[in-house]
């Protein structure tokens, strides 16, 4: 099994399934596809609607505060002074990076393959390092023991890591170890893409003339002849300085065209509905890749528009880069009171309607004291402002009990 499933995926063969034992593969299809293009990953970025994907989910995570909790008998509360975990994910993940560079290398990984690696170094059982590698260089191994290593490739040979020294992020899989490689899979879809676009091209460049056509001749010609028609006529089809050339045909000779007009293929329609595609494959509304062809089924507001896309695209990498950082920065003594939770709140700081009611809302029901709110907005806290009011001439809580004896 460990000899022959790599050479089944490596000619696109085989289940979706990994083995029990040996390396653990992201993808089951090879690069080339039936448009007749080869697909590589640089290839497939180089698609606006990938780039656009890719960037949209990376920027938007990226961009998103991330937080460390600790529980306590009386609720959560934030980290803020120095920690292990606030320090790489607030101060400096690794010599390299800022913490926002850090987070959006590490999202790009797991839009474009599915799965992301860094590679964590510790001080004991403090986590001081973690850094990124290249997710097409690593392959995860389950060894005889069970346990799950993660080979690496490298310059000086296979570097073999255990899973304490590495964070893994990863999408939707068969088996739960490796997420499928999102880009194998969409490689038929990236190939009509990149073929519909690279025709385009060469329509433009030749002046709308695809090449191709035949000659036509009244009479059959001789061996000589065809040669020297062929060497007279053959530049008709080759380049753009061609394309427009005024051509002498002598004889009774008549050219016709074999090319399709692109309005025949239709070319436009085609590469529309490969943005579809693709968008589908990120799970990205096609509205927001600038294309209107989905605007009327996406919600009317900026606001929904900004929800549904948190809730529909976004949470799943949320979600994975908490659980992720739990599992493998956290020492088994804290894991059952350290949270990491993104504060989703700055995606309606764009709408200040919005987030003037959705803060009104939470003072006044008694769920945020006012100076929680005013930190969200970036204010100074004011004397008094941390006690919890209700809309009732926005009285206390403990003092909630009074307030019909005192109208009285």
């Amino acid at each position: 099994m460990k000899i022959y499933s790599p050479l089944l995926r490596l000619f696109g063969l085989g289940g979706l399934s990994n083995p029990d034992k040996g390396f653990q593969y992201s993808s089951t299809i090879g690069t080339a596809t039936q448009s007749g293009i080869n697909v590589s990953d640089e290839q497939a970025l180089r698609v606006s609607a990938v780039w656009s994907c890719v960037h949209l989910i990376a920027q938007s995570v990226a961009n998103l505060p991330l937080n460390v909790y600790e529980l306590t008998p009386t609720g959560r509360r934030q980290i803020t002074e120095r920690d292990p975990l606030v320090d790489l994910l607030k101060l400096s993940p690794n010599r390299f990076m800022k913490p926002r560079d850090f987070r959006l290398h590490m999202t790009t990984q797991l839009a474009l393959w599915n799965n992301a690696y860094a590679v964590i170094e510790w001080s004991g059982e403090r986590p001081v390092s973690i850094t990124p590698l290249r997710p097409n260089r690593m392959v995860p191994y389950i060894n005889d023991d069970n346990d799950i290593e993660y080979h690496y490739s490298t310059s000086g040979g296979v570097v073999v890591y255990s899973k304490k020294s590495i964070l893994h992020l990863k999408g939707v899989g068969s088996d739960g170890i490796v997420g499928f490689d999102r880009l194998s899979f969409a490689r038929e879809s990236l190939g009509l893409a990149v073929s519909a676009e690279v025709f385009a091209a060469k329509q433009f460049a030749n002046g709308g003339n695809g090449g191709g056509g035949f000659l036509m001749f009244d009479q059959f010609l001789t061996d000589k002849q065809r040669k020297a028609a062929h060497e007279m006529y053959s530049g008709m089809n080759e380049t753009a300085y061609n394309a427009n050339q005024l051509w002498i045909l002598e004889g009774g000779v008549k050219y016709e065209p074999s090319k399709l007009p692109p309005d025949t293929m239709q070319m436009v329609e085609t590469r529309k509905m490969q943005i579809g595609e693709i968008a589908r494959f990120f799970g990205v509304p096609e509205v927001l890749l600038g294309t209107s062809s989905g605007a009327s089924s996406w919600p009317a507001s900026f606001e929904q528009q900004v929800l549904s896309f948190l809730t529909f695209t976004l949470q799943s990498y949320l979600d994975e880069w908490e659980s992720a950082l739990l599992d493998s920065l956290v020492p088994a003594g804290r894991k059952n009171r350290i949270v990491f939770d993104h504060d989703t709140t700055g995606f309606i700081r764009t709408d200040s309607q919005a987030k003037a009611a959705y803060l009104s809302t939470l003072v006044q029901n008694g769920l945020v004291s006012r100076n929680e709110g005013r930190r969200l907005l970036n204010l100074p806290e004011v004397p008094g402002g941390d006690e919890l009011t209700v809309q009732v001439n926005m009285t206390e809580l403990d003092k909630l009990s009074t307030v019909g004896d005192d109208a009285q």
